[in-house]
């Protein structure tokens, strides 16, 4: 899939989200291309995980007793979060979409 600055503007990227994707591929190396493909990657790994912790915590619910349940949701609600900041979901969520979009 070829890539190009135009297409992802047209795609819903804004100016600065492009610029930090074009500083990460400056800073360390690759190309746009791999850029957005990484991204999205992420975010369907990011929806994994969520799907999975989702399904524990329903599992939770149904056999388990009130503080497992209350301690579980948090310990979830923190992982979830963890792995929020440690990507940025907006740039993997547009990623995602314009890799759906183009594929080819």
């Amino acid at each position: 899939m070829k890539v190009s600055e135009e297409a992802l503007l047209r795609s819903g990227f804004n100016p600065v989200e492009l610029q930090k994707i074009k500083n990460n591929v400056d800073s360390y190396g690759g190309t746009l291309d791999e850029a957005i493909q990484d991204l999205a990657n992420r975010f369907r790994a990011l929806t994994w995980i969520v799907t999975g912790c989702l399904l524990t915590f329903i599992i939770l619910v149904l056999f388990s007793s009130a503080i497992k349940i209350i301690a579980g949701g948090v310990a979830i609600l923190f992982g979830v979060a963890i792995m929020m900041f440690a990507q940025p979901p907006v740039l993997c969520y547009k990623s995602w979409r314009f890799w759906r979009q183009n594929r080819s």
